[in-house]
This record gives C-alpha cells, sequence and structure tokens, in this order.
C-alpha cells in the first residue's frame, strides 16, 4: 500500500469537497428570474409601481 503524508490527503479531501460543491451547484437548475428580492446586489431594477 503507498504510504501518502497527512497533508496529501488534507489537499485531496478539499479538492475532491470543492469538486463535488461546483458540480453540485452546476448540475441545479436555475431559478427563473422573479426570484430577486432586489436587494441582493445583482443589479436588477425592481419593477416600478405605477399603480396612482
Amino acid at each position: 500500500m503507498i504510504q501518502l503524508e497527512w497533508q496529501t490527503v488534507a489537499a485531496l479531501v478539499i479538492v475532491a469537497t470543492t469538486l463535488t460543491i461546483f458540480l453540485v451547484r452546476l448540475a441545479k437548475p436555475k431559478a427563473k428570474g422573479g426570484n430577486c428580492g432586489h436587494s441582493c446586489g445583482c443589479g436588477k431594477k425592481a419593477p416600478s409601481d405605477h399603480s396612482h
């Protein structure tokens, strides 16, 4: 069996965890508009209210 130092094992675990997070986020369906609360800083303007 190959002996790995703990730093190597830790680095591999971090890389695998990061890759898993990226793949899960990539696989999630993107929200279809309308979910922005207009206070997130994304730059979308709130629809103006002309109900006067």
